[in-house]
């Protein structure tokens, strides 16, 4: 991109919003999208484009405008509660984390060009340490805090809803109750399709922009979905509040005790874990093999990943019922290795 500098140029504001039309079709926005990301460099900011050729220019039928910020907030709640725990259908409970970031979670002013609706959410910097003056590990390398996971379950969620309704026929239900592993919910798919049910929306499409101060994540930038697709995304959401799915999730952090008799095949074992931007306590049974790895890690002092379905009772430790894997992490992990699912 060709940057301006000389400002006594006379043909300096032309460059300039050349400059910005540049970026703003570099990243799929417009020349507020890019103005708008300088200024929140240190927010995670989703942008809901609503498109319809007959009703939405500058402006939009006042009743869908409204719908449209009442789904976009349902969504982001859906995903908050992806983020905390993935399930098919959350209802009218809300967890304290997930009240505590929707509260958080600001809209941005509302721009020409369809119309456009930015969400924005603030990243918080972590320094988590645990006791013996071990520190967990170094957050800015290696940690998404809450209101990215949040963010990306919104990301991966969209796209997964994306990629059902493409398909020539209804999914089956084996492949709906496995999205919920990827951010799907009734909510979330509800929302969408309410909103692409509307008369006025004949297209919606959610553009990305990630804080750089933290690790980009390696999830879809941009997801549009159009109206057509509002007959399948409804099956999806329809069939899932139906059904009690909880997705698997995982957690990275260290080996902190292990208990195994000297008989037994199942050992116990309780690692040190960063979750939702807190550090906890969590208990898990491994077999054998899956308890070796474990020991080594608690020796070398090494990082472990482990991925299975997560039990969260208030006021009780957190506990994997089931593990579906058990592994070391050598290095810093990658993002992919971080996510919760």
């Amino acid at each position: 991109v060709l940057v301006p500098l000389a400002a006594d140029s006379s043909d300096f504001p032309i460059r300039w919003r050349e400059m910005l039309r540049d970026l703003a079709d570099a990243v799929g926005t417009d020349e507020s999208g890019v103005l708008l990301t300088i200024e929140k460099a240190d927010s995670d900011i989703a942008e809901f484009r609503a498109v319809g050729d007959s009703y939405i220019d500058d402006a939009i039928p006042l009743g869908d405008a409204s719908m449209l910020i009442d789904q976009i907030h349902r969504s982001m709640r859906a995903s908050a509660n992806s983020a905390v725990q993935p399930r098919s259908y959350f209802g009218h409970s809300l967890p304290d984390r997930v009240k505590h970031h929707a509260d958080g979670v600001r809209m941005g002013q509302t721009r020409r060009g369809s119309y456009v609706v930015p969400v924005i959410c603030r990243i918080p910097m972590l320094r988590p340490d645990i006791e013996d003056d071990q520190p967990l590990f170094d957050a800015s390398k290696t940690y998404q805090p809450f209101a990215r996971i949040a963010m990306m379950r919104l990301a991966e969620g969209l796209d997964e809803i994306r990629s059902m309704a493409l398909e020539e026929v209804l999914p089956s239900s084996d492949r709906v109750r496995d999205s919920v592993s990827r951010g799907v919910s009734y909510e979330l798919s509800g929302a969408i399709a309410t909103i692409l049910e509307a008369r006025s929306v004949d297209k919606l499409s959610v553009n990305f922009s990630w804080a750089e101060k933290l690790t980009i994540p390696s999830v879809p930038s941009a997801v549009t979905l159009s109206h057509e697709m509002s007959p399948i995304i409804r099956h999806v959401s329809d069939e899932l509040r139906g059904v009690t799915v909880v997705g698997t999730q995982t957690l990275v952090g260290y080996v902190k005790a292990l208990s195994r008799g000297e008989d037994d095949e199942i050992g116990r074992v309780t690692i040190r874990a960063l979750d939702e931007d807190q550090a906890r306590n969590v208990a898990l049974e491994l077999d054998s093999e899956q308890y070796d790895v474990a020991s080594h890690a608690n020796n070398e002092r090494v990082l472990v990943s482990v991925t299975g379905r997560l039990r969260r009772e208030v006021g009780r430790m957190l506990r994997f019922d089931a593990v579906e894997s058990f592994s070391l992490i050598e290095a810093h992990p990658t993002l992919i290795e971080l996510e919760t699912y």
